[in-house]
């Protein structure tokens, strides 16, 4: 016997002697890297930020944003019947005042005093940005760049909930936090979708309702992994990669599926054995294909665009997390179960045949 496979049946053997302690420190892994996710920073990048900054196009245009473009912004939208209503120009002045104390706001296009809100129509068209129909009126406010958006924008969300006003917000900072908000919900939406699907597929694929649910759960503990493993990290969840999630649950599941089936062909009646044979069956195929896999998404690396960097990263973490949950948790899992199952099924097995020994 080579020293792999010692090796191998070394570690079944720990598996086999210490499942509930191997179960127990999975677990501790998962709760750390779990709470690492919300180290995870959800940006929203923009189309410029995915292209390479090494480029000499690329140098210029942010030497020239740098020096010239000093601010970013967020228009605030005031609908009316008509916006040069006295009412309308106090209640925006009032509205005005508060949103340039705000910090990070360091002008408003807003122009106007309060005992010059009874000005001709004339004069108020070239002092305010208004719609020909007079039914919207446009302030713009200048947010310097480097300070918090994200604070100054829910601020400004505060103040602008006050007010009696029909405002609208918009602007890229408005957009960006917008989209921000939106990513969560729509993680969860398609990781519930892709769920749903997995585990018809399994239960399908084992014909049984609790070797459907157990591979689902080593997807789920496997993209919890990659997400903490990645905040760890730095690497920073964009609304772009939504469906990483997604992408992991159907890549990630094989190795589940690979070490049941192996498992559910063993036909020793000792589960420490079975469980033996099953890893020594499973070791190496699963490493080959994780390391397989990885290399693919480590070509990605190799792209220019940031947005390809970063997928590429966490689906290279995304499958030796997998691999990690198939080889570490999920056989000391099948240990368990099978021992509760079949004490389960016996005490059901010795409780009936009390009742019939009663009747």
């Amino acid at each position: 016997m080579s020293n792999y496979d010692k090796l191998i049946k070394k570690y079944a053997e720990i598996h086999g002697k210490h499942p509930k302690k191997i179960l127990i420190l999975s677990f501790i892994i998962t709760i750390i890297l779990g709470a690492g996710i919300t180290l995870m920073k959800i940006e929203q990048m923009e189309g410029i930020g995915q292209l390479p900054s090494d480029r000499e196009e690329m140098q210029v245009f942010l030497k020239m944003e740098d020096k010239f473009e000093r601010y970013n912004s967020i228009i605030i939208v005031i609908k009316s019947d008509n916006v040069f209503s006295p009412d309308i120009l106090k209640e925006a002045y009032l509205l005005n005042q508060k949103l340039i104390n705000v910090h990070g706001i360091e002008a408003s296009s807003f122009d106007l005093k309060l005992d010059e809100i009874y000005l001709p129509k004339e004069n108020l068209i070239h002092r305010l940005e208004v719609s020909e129909s007079l039914g919207y009126m446009l302030i713009r406010l200048n947010v310097t760049k480097g300070v918090d958006s994200v604070s100054i924008y829910d601020n400004i969300k505060d103040i602008i909930s006050e007010t009696p006003l029909t405002i609208h917000p918009g602007g890229s900072l408005t957009l960006n936090r917008e989209l921000t908000n939106m990513v969560l919900p729509e993680l969860s939406k398609i990781s519930l979708v892709g769920s749903i699907g997995v585990l018809l597929c399994v239960i399908l694929t084992f014909r049984s309702i609790r070797y459907g649910l157990i591979p689902l759960i080593c997807v789920g503990l496997g993209i919890v992994w990659m997400m903490g493993i990645s905040a760890f990290f730095g690497i920073s969840l964009s609304s772009e990669l939504v469906g990483v999630v997604s992408m992991m649950a159907g890549i990630g599941i094989d190795f589940a599926i690979q070490t049941i089936n192996r498992y559910l062909l063993e036909k020793s009646p000792i589960i420490s054995e079975r469980i033996g044979n099953t890893l020594e069956g499973v070791i190496a195929p699963i490493i080959v294909s994780s390391i397989v896999a990885g290399f693919g998404f480590v070509a990605m690396l190799t792209g220019s665009l940031s947005l390809l960097d970063t997928l590429g990263k966490m689906l290279f973490i995304g499958v030796f997390s997998c691999m990690g949950v198939s080889l570490i948790f999920l056989p000391s899992l099948l240990i368990i179960q099978e021992s509760i199952f079949q004490d389960t099924e016996k005490m059901i097995k010795k409780k009936m045949e009390v009742l019939y020994e009663k009747k």
